[in-house]
């Protein structure tokens, strides 16, 4: 019965001791449920930037409609459609009415709003009438000329106003905002000019005044043709967004996502507003956006860090009354993990402690060693595969054709010599694009369009090199285009192509076909070829060297190593079980298909 009593008293004493160390950590960090606290914030601030995208898309809605609604009056005044409708030719009645609607129509209008740049009322003739707030306009330059003609031809046939980029002064291209709407004659029903006032587009910052974006945050305005109207950074109004930040936004709601510029990982929320057909984006950096849930994470963690503490504390004064009796059994274990095999006597306790020396006597030091020596084992294995694989994928990436790269540098130097310089410009763009798009050993994984680009710049310097166009027929549904492939292998299947099938040269009868489709478990993109196929022989052999993946046995321009260099790139991004499948018939063509696993 003693043994039986001494047995229990121990196993409350660890049964509490566990109970304190598990129970006070749980209760502390259960109060602080951080996945829902760190998710309402998250929401949170994508509401309030959402209302404030909301709150400006109205505000600018709202000025420009202050503007239109200021130039309404002159839709109906007589005097400018009299003015559309006299004859150059007549001096006296051109220059009256001229007169009259610069002084009566016009200069009030600039009275009123004095952050109007300029206002101007164009015939088809190409006379203007203008009031500018700065130096007066040459409107016989070559540039207002020409500005004039572009107009008439962007705006289109009937009173709707039209948002532009643009000014009729060259100085301050990109940096107005011109609202210009066509307008009829007197006389006629036919639309014989045009209303136009123009707006500096950095005024538009006092709409924005009072909204904190943090010290990274920007917003920005772009128009239909994807061009900055407004920025934060005032440097940026008037350029081209990159095509890469281009975003489809929904009318007259808020969409967001996360994007990269320019290397750092921003969460953008935008809309597009359908009065002005511009789409309004905000931006802020992902670490700002995660700054207070990062805070609250470090905030639990020293809260969980004080418990635990706590727990310990408590824990110590509850084994102090276990842990001396076993100091003795503790000291004759390290000598069994030093590979002393001296026995451990036995206490006397006939406890739990008696059981365990009982235990671990003939097997402790064994199974800590051998356990020691797996987990080594397994870790060294891994380290190694990994490397391997790692270094395996980037020489397969490094294995560029040298002799496209010749051809394509003799083809350049020949050009500038009997050609204009066009040529060469189109050769050096595309060729820049082909070697910057292959050396991103960064990113393997990309999309099919981005492939199909790839093989189209590789398209255009073929041309030049043969001196004749051969077009890839493109049999890929819409919805593919985006479905992920491995980077750079359509491109080296298509060269193949001209350099096994078509090896005599290129001829009207050649035809090299892409298409795509997507079975239960796979994606396949192939490319098919009517050129000279392959025999039987050649078929088996090259179909063992997929198999036993030995490329440093094939040598360039006897087999080519650019498929097997496809096959590996494929199995080393998505699985073994991934890769080329390769038909072929003599005389008849190839059909080489890429399998991949579906998206």
């Amino acid at each position: 019965m003693a043994r039986k009593s001494r047995r229990k008293t121990l196993f409350k004493r660890l049964y509490l001791f566990f109970t304190v160390i598990i129970v006070i950590p749980l209760l502390v960090l259960g109060l602080f449920t951080y996945n829902g606290v760190s998710e309402k914030l998250r929401h949170q601030a994508e509401t309030n930037m959402a209302q404030v995208v909301n709150v400006a898309t109205t505000h600018l809605e709202q000025y420009i409609r202050s503007y239109e609604n200021s130039t309404l009056s002159l839709l109906t005044n007589l005097d400018i459609k009299e003015y559309l409708d006299v004859s150059r030719e007549l001096n006296y009645e051109y220059y009256y009415y001229s007169s009259r609607i610069k002084e009566f129509a016009l200069d009030p209008i600039m009275i009123r709003h004095p952050e109007v740049s300029a206002l101007y009322v164009v015939g088809q003739d190409g006379r203007v009438v203008a009031a500018n707030a700065g130096a007066s306009i040459d409107f016989t330059n070559d540039y207002v000329e020409q500005y004039i003609v572009k107009l008439f031809e962007t705006m289109p046939d009937n009173s709707q106003l039209v948002l532009l980029n643009n000014s009729i002064v060259s100085s301050k291209q990109g940096q107005t905002i011109t609202l210009a709407r066509k307008i009829r004659g007197l006389r006629s029903m036919d639309y014989k000019g045009i209303l136009a006032m123009e707006v500096r587009s950095e005024d538009l910052s006092t709409l924005w005044e009072g909204i904190e974006l943090g010290p990274r945050g920007y917003f920005v305005i772009e128009d239909r043709d994807a061009k900055i109207v407004y920025h934060t950074d005032a440097s940026k109004i008037g350029t081209q967004l990159p095509e890469l930040h281009q975003k489809e936004l929904p009318v007259n709601r808020v969409m967001s996502y996360i994007s990269e510029v320019e290397g750092e990982e921003r969460f953008m929320i935008g809309r597009h507003s359908s009065y002005t057909n511009w789409n309004l984006q905000l931006s802020i950096p992902m670490d700002e956006l995660r700054a207070p849930i990062i805070g609250i994470r470090s905030d639990m963690i020293w809260i969980g860090a004080a418990a635990l503490i706590i727990a310990l504390l408590l824990a110590y004064r509850f084994s102090q009354s276990i842990t001396r009796p076993i100091q003795k059994l503790r000291k004759g274990m390290k000598q069994t993990e030093k590979g002393d095999w001296t026995t451990i006597p036995q206490q006397g306790r006939k406890d739990e402690i008696d059981e365990l020396v009982l235990s671990y006597n003939s097997m402790v030091h064994k199974l800590s060693d051998l356990l020691e020596q797996i987990y080594e084992a397994e870790n060294t294995k891994r380290e190694a595969e990994l490397e391997r694989q790692k270094a395996e994928l980037q020489a397969l990436q490094l294995q560029i054709n040298p002799h496209f790269l010749y051809n394509t540098l003799e083809t350049i130097v020949c050009f500038p010599a009997v050609q204009d310089s066009d040529e060469v410009s189109e050769i050096v763009k595309n060729m820049a694009y082909m070697l910057r798009y292959a050396v991103q050993t960064s990113l393997e994984e990309i999309t099919v369009a981005n492939e199909l680009k790839h093989v189209l710049s590789y398209m255009t310097i073929l041309k030049h090199r043969h001196g004749k166009e051969f077009e890839i027929e493109v049999e890929i549904p819409p919805d593919y285009l985006l479905e992920k492939m491995v980077r750079l292998t359509m491109q080296p299947l298509i060269e193949n192509v001209f350099q096994h099938a078509f090896f005599e040269g290129i001829e009207e009868q050649h035809r090299i076909m892409i298409s795509a489709r997507v079975t239960e478990n796979e994606f396949i993109v192939s490319v098919q070829d009517n050129g000279c196929g392959m025999s039987e022989e050649q078929l088996v052999k090259l179909r063992s060297r997929l198999e036993t993946k030995k490329l440093t046995e094939v040598k360039e321009g006897k087999g080519g190593i650019g498929v097997l260099n496809v096959h590996r790139r494929i199995q080393l991004v998505f699985g073994e079980a991934y890769g080329l499948q390769i038909d072929s018939e003599l005389n008849k063509g190839t059909t080489i298909s890429m399998h991949m696993p579906k998206s």
